[in-house]
């Protein structure tokens, strides 16, 4: 029989966490999974208001001149990730996969199809008709508009970065930058693909006139974010073949010695 594999979960989305700190906690993560003093984890997190530029992003993915943005509350960090620049915020739910990719079997690219996988999948569970694997795109896509982003570090065979799934996401800020390379191509996210679809209240048996509409979106959307991390943790750990999910809490994360 084979050995079960087990995958630590530890989510944060209950507050919104700075991109800085997130960054550093997963170095430490990354260190302490190397040396094999935790095992493969995954943080599911919303981060406060941020835009990030990966490997491939530069200054001129910037529509809105970014000292302006910075004045405005957003914050902007250039970081060691795979993709070029998108943005980061409340009602987007972020995954960053610590792991272990030689002890899995996976190379780089199996991994980063794998991530994009589970994307569809959790789409999937909201009836949204997703896809990754896109030639000469990365993430995940409903048609033509971009629900999923993927950027990922792999050092000494540990992954770290990962997803973001824009689920309740402010959209509009997406204009301040030419998001992820793809300057014709519009971003979506399941709030609004439900709400095309008409099929947005239909859990809560409500509808009614746009007012109402609206009011209750404001309401149920913190659900609808739970629902998509449970998706998304149940989804993942599926594609990689984890038997075995445990939840922990933050002060679980790293070993004593290490806090």
């Amino acid at each position: 029989m084979p050995a079960s594999k087990s995958l630590r979960v530890c989510s944060l989305t209950h507050k919104l966490v700075r991109y800085l700190p997130s960054v550093e906690l997963q170095t430490l993560l990354e260190q302490h999974r190397k040396e094999g003093t935790v095992g493969d984890t995954l943080l599911v997190l919303q981060h406060a208001p941020v835009f990030t530029v990966g490997k491939r992003g530069s200054a001129q993915d910037f529509h809105t001149d970014p000292e302006e943005l910075r004045r405005t509350g957003f914050e902007i960090y250039s970081v060691p990730r795979g993709g070029e620049t998108t943005y980061h915020g409340p009602g987007q739910l972020v995954a960053y996969p610590i792991i272990n990719l030689r002890q899995l079997g996976l190379g780089a690219r199996a991994f980063v199809e794998g991530l994009e996988d589970a994307m569809v999948q959790a789409a999937g569970c909201f009836g949204i008709e997703a896809r990754g694997r896109v030639p000469g795109k990365t993430g995940v896509w409903v048609g033509e508009r971009k629900i999923g982003a993927v950027g990922v570090r792999i050092s000494h065979g540990i992954s770290s970065h990962g997803v973001a799934l824009n689920v309740t996401t402010d959209l509009s800020h997406y204009r301040h930058i030419v998001p992820c390379g793809t300057p014709d191509k519009e971003v979506t996210s399941v709030q609004r693909e439900l709400q095309q679809a008409g099929t947005y209240f239909e859990a809560g048996g409500e509808g009614g006139d746009a007012a109402k509409d609206d009011a209750l979106l404001q309401d149920t959307a913190p659900n609808l974010l739970k629902e998509a991390e449970q998706h998304m943790v149940r989804c993942i750990a599926g594609v990689y073949g984890y038997t075995d999910v445990q939840d922990i809490v933050e002060e679980q994360l790293l070993p004593t010695t290490a806090r």
